[in-house]
């Protein structure tokens, strides 16, 4: 059997969708999903919310062509939405090189930090050495708590694993202040670290377990924040704003051409699995939207080598996420070769724009194949390649699908239910002043 019969090109005639396995912890707060800051429950001053974004300055200043990652995105698209009711004060922290301070972004308080220098190696160095560096890193949390408290919010938030996660609720705790870690990744839960590394490691775990409330994308990451640190989390979903209508374009004959390929060029992503795709469909038009990691320029540098040879592929770098859209609506199929996700922005970006998904391995919550919006191959490039083959030249199944993923989308993705989620998520938090579903 064709690795797309059956679902994708053959839908079944019922498409009933399973309730999740986890109800919507929010569904029991007498307010809705798009809450105000109105009635009883009301604040008397403006809620301060802080969002922690070291490295989100280019989606900020995108002529500053400084990288981002998803995570970065969603926490943009979060503050800028948020920014918008006025009873709701947003601060973004984030981190650059040189010129720190505060500038305007429209309600938004953008504060800039210069990036480090005082963390230094702990070990390899003798005692001398080792002196300094804790030295360092005493001196870059007193630096941290004195900016948090500076700022003043009622809630700080951070999205993505790393040491800073128990730094940030241990200061929060010390403050009295409330502290909402957003999970970023699979990865973040399925192992006992996540994905840090060091000898202060230990802090991700503490982090995640001080954290008044952790937010998760997918019911898979609510399975493992369970397993792993015996607690719930707040389920809401990665948002987009929706387009008015899907665009007309999309299902004129012929107007799609473009396998594309979107993501940072990091080993995770592994585009060089879109390089063997696209090797072995020479008769299809590939793009590859490569955003360069300064932590992994081999990636970018294997890409371009490779690219050289590949006449049917295109490579675009560094593309704002602005511009995302105009790719997408000329695409036939989205291709994702990620090892783990979180729920990928890209995935409700290419919904949105009515653009059927195929994934080499992701499939957050079994949403591509139960919802009927794309093919997910189970970790074989044999099975993707025959399932964007089978796509890309057949029109009419792949409008299905597209149009299903963009009812999808809209319904679950709007980022207006996002914003309307974390606010009463946030209320909830700076009235109650205790964990949110311990």
């Amino acid at each position: 059997m064709s690795p797309v019969s059956g679902s994708a090109l053959h839908p079944p005639a019922s498409a009933d969708v399973p309730a999740p396995e986890y109800p919507d912890v929010m569904s029991d707060w007498d307010g809705g999903l798009h809450g105000s800051t109105s009635g009883p429950d009301a604040f008397r001053r403006p809620l301060n919310v802080c969002v922690m974004s070291p490295l989100g300055y280019g989606l900020y200043r995108p002529e500053s062509r400084l990288p981002f990652g998803g995570a970065e995105l969603q926490l943009h698209l979060l503050a800028t939405s948020l920014a918008q009711d006025p009873a709701i004060l947003v601060t973004v922290l984030t981190t650059v090189t040189t010129d720190p301070g505060e500038e305007p972004y429209g309600p938004v308080r953008l504060i800039k930090r210069r990036a480090g220098g005082r963390v230094v190696p702990l070990f390899g160095a003798g005692a001398r050495g080792m002196l300094e560096a804790i030295r360092g890193y005493v001196a870059a949390f007193a630096d941290m708590r004195a900016l948090l408290r500076s700022v003043d919010a009622d809630v700080y938030v951070h999205a993505g694993a790393g040491l800073e996660v128990g730094v940030y609720a241990w200061i929060c705790r010390k403050m009295g202040k409330r502290f909402v870690y957003v999970v970023a990744s699979t990865s973040d839960l399925d192992r006992p670290y996540g994905t840090v590394t060091g000898p202060f490691r230990w802090l991700y775990p503490l982090g995640i377990r001080w954290a008044d409330a952790v937010v998760c994308r997918t019911n898979d990451q609510r399975a493992l924040l369970k397993t792993r640190y015996r607690r719930d989390g707040v389920l809401i979903r990665t948002g987009h704003p929706v387009p008015t209508t899907l665009h007309a374009s999309r299902f004129t004959p012929h107007a799609t051409s473009a396998i594309l390929w979107i993501g940072r060029l990091h080993p995770v992503k592994q585009p060089e699995r879109f390089l063997d795709l696209t090797e072995q469909m020479p008769d299809q038009p590939c793009v590859l939207i490569g955003m360069r990691d300064a932590a992994h320029p081999e990636v970018a540098r294997a890409v371009a080598d490779r690219a050289a040879g590949l006449f049917n592929l295109t490579v675009l770098y560094d593309v704002p996420s602005d511009r995302i859209a105009q790719h997408l609506r000329t695409a036939k199929v989205l291709v994702n070769t990620s090892v783990y996700e979180g729920f990928s922005n890209t995935f409700v970006q290419a919904a949105m724009a009515g653009v059927p998904i195929c994934s080499l391995a992701v499939d957050p919550d079994g949403l591509l194949t139960r919802q009927e919006i794309g093919l997910c191959a189970g970790g074989s490039l044999e099975m993707l390649v025959a399932s964007v083959r089978a796509l890309s030249v057949s029109e009419r199944p792949r409008q299905e699908l597209g149009r299903r993923a963009f009812a999808y989308a809209a319904t679950h993705h709007d980022l207006r239910r996002t914003t309307g989620d974390f606010k009463l998520l946030v209320q909830r938090l700076a009235g109650a002043g205790r964990k949110v579903d311990r």
